[in-house]
């Protein structure tokens, strides 16, 4: 799995497409054949995906940082920036400060934008069959991920004004 993120505004699109060119020629460096091009599906009630299964994607965006997730599986992933909230219309969290309960959010919003349920199932419980992966990017920034299992991981920073 790969984490490209990128600080600025951009179209996320492009973002995403750009990133997996990039995507490609890593895994392809790695014997690992994948289309050359491909293509972003939308359809109603479901997230958007790619127009193969051999590559997965998720994207987040948080306060002029965005962030995509790309793996050979499906994925979830959610970037916060931490800042001050109002507990009280959050009481299904239980967190001590603003941190815990972005790590927390970050977690269930990862996994229903895995699973492509969307943001209405948010309150319900976490599953203990997936993979959730955390991290702390820029400063008080936190992304998670959700997949199957655990994966390798790397990261890249993305340079915005490369992309055409």
């Amino acid at each position: 799995m790969i984490l490209f993120f990128a600080q600025g505004e951009v179209d996320s699109d492009k973002f995403v497409l750009y990133c997996y060119s990039h995507y490609k020629n890593i895994m392809t460096s790695l014997g690992n054949e994948l289309p050359e091009k491909v293509q972003i599906i939308r359809a109603e009630g479901k997230k958007p995906r790619f127009d193969t299964d051999e590559v997965h994607f998720n994207l987040s965006h948080s306060h002029g940082v965005i962030v995509v997730g790309i793996s050979y599986s499906p994925i979830g992933v959610d970037i916060e920036k931490v800042r001050e909230i109002d507990f009280a219309k959050f009481k299904f969290i239980e967190a001590e400060d603003e941190q815990e309960f972005f790590e927390k959010w970050t977690e269930r919003e990862s996994y229903v934008k895995f699973t492509g349920e969307g943001i209405a199932s948010i309150r319900e419980s976490l599953p203990t069959d997936k993979h959730f992966e955390h991290f702390d990017v820029f400063d008080d920034y936190h992304v998670c991920i959700c997949t199957d299992e655990e994966q390798s991981v790397r990261a890249y920073c993305m340079d915005l004004n490369q992309i055409e």
